[in-house]
């Protein structure tokens, strides 16, 4: 199935400790979205005290990787002004797309490993906007955390916390967080169906954390 994925990715100065491994799981979920069959888009937002849309639309085989002159953590993190940012964003792009020509899957990944600090936008918004694109629109959204209860910090957005993920602060986890990802998403690409991430899953971050 044709699919858009956005990628809420959090650079803040925290983010500096897995920053290499951040790069190589962000470019290894692109190559395996690539092999996938359908087409397939994808929109970077980059964010740390502030939000940066880094592409939008871009075709998955076009779609350009991370560096580290493109991916450099610092700031603060301000993660609801970057998820409100990504579902505009998206609604805008998806929109200009015709009716009949839009991708089946539409899914917003969120990769953070801090807490909300300094954005503007509240977190009440934030709930309103996802639960309506959940609701409306059939979107899918995916929220990987470090350093935090991924799974509170989710339902508290109105993310289904069988779609959250525990991050194990680490290049392997992060790493392994990427390949769970890309998982959830080609399941949906392949069925039509967004999958929960697995115990199988949690289990690579639990022995990370060991």
């Amino acid at each position: 199935m044709d699919a858009h994925i956005t990628f809420v990715l959090d650079s803040s100065g925290s983010m500096s400790a897995i920053g290499e491994d951040t790069i190589g799981g962000f470019n290894t979920f692109l190559v395996d979205q690539r092999n996938e069959k359908g087409s397939a888009t994808v929109s970077l937002v980059d964010f740390d005290s502030t939000v940066d849309i880094t592409y939008r639309g871009t075709t998955i085989e076009s779609a350009p990787e991370l560096s580290k002159n493109t991916y450099t953590p610092g700031g603060q993190t301000a993660l609801y002004d970057a998820i409100y940012t990504a579902i505009e964003n998206t609604a805008s792009f998806i929109d200009d797309i015709d009716p009949e020509n839009r991708p089946e899957i539409i899914t917003i990944v969120i990769l953070t490993d801090g807490k909300e600090n300094a954005s503007e936008i509240p977190q009440s918004a934030i709930r309103e906007q996802i639960e309506t694109r959940k609701q409306v629109d059939s979107w899918e959204f995916l929220f990987i955390g470090a350093n935090q209860d991924a799974a509170l910090t989710a339902e508290g957005m109105g993310i289904d916390a069988n779609k959250s993920l525990d991050m194990a602060h680490s290049g392997d986890g992060a790493r392994a967080a990427y390949d769970s990802t890309s998982q959830r998403i080609s399941d949906a690409r392949s069925t039509g169906t967004m999958s929960n991430f697995t115990e199988e899953d949690r289990s690579r971050q639990d022995e990370e954390r060991r």
